[in-house]
């Protein structure tokens, strides 16, 4: 397995670029992130991922792990294939990513290159428990319990302590249920207003 290419870039196309990597030169299939942050002729690292089919080797580059994570989680979605997972990197930024799945926000994941409605609804089952929420919660106990849970899922998202704990503060005062994933809606909402 290919997982990382230190090398020179030599070219960019469309949607990929070739790295002078010891001689020889290697198409590399990327986001049109990777794009816009390199020049040609500059030194650069990918974080990459081979796929091997029966009459092909692809490989795809990134431009950190967190790129190469939601790749691969991607990949495991039945309906999206390499080319589509790269087109929802190129579309739409990791965190907002998964923000989109967390809130079940439907609407978000269908603007994306190749997700229809069906397949957004099968994005949002399969990776919410990948990304930190089981599908099946038991109720917490109590709301300081439910804060808990709430904030350190937010963290796992990016957003430091103090900000989840300012928008879970916000979101609870409307929030009369004990339902965790709707009061993550709620204080990803907003969130998504600042």
């Amino acid at each position: 397995m290919i997982s990382l290419l230190n090398g020179k870039l030599v070219s960019k196309g469309k949607d990929s670029i070739t790295v002078l990597v010891g001689g020889v030169g290697l198409e590399v299939t990327v986001p049109s992130g990777v794009l816009t942050a390199f020049e040609t002729g500059q030194e650069i690292q990918l974080y990459t991922r081979l796929i091997v089919r029966d009459d092909s080797l692809q490989l795809y580059g990134f431009k950190n792990l967190e790129e190469r994570a939601l790749f691969d989680m991607l990949m495991t979605v039945q309906g999206i294939g390499p080319r589509i997972a790269v087109g929802i990197l190129s579309s739409l930024p990791v965190m907002e990513f998964y923000k989109a799945v967390l809130s079940q926000d439907e609407k978000t994941l269908t603007k994306l290159p190749g997700i229809g409605k069906k397949t957004a609804g099968r994005i949002i089952v399969e990776l919410r428990d990948k990304i930190g929420l089981p599908k099946h919660r038991h109720t917490t106990d109590t709301r300081a319990d439910m804060m808990s849970e709430a904030t350190e899922a937010l963290m796992a998202l990016g957003y430091s302590r103090q900000e989840a704990h300012d928008a879970l503060s916000r979101a609870i005062r409307s929030f009369d249920g004990s339902d965790l994933e709707a009061l993550l809606r709620e204080a990803l909402k907003y969130l998504a207003r600042f």
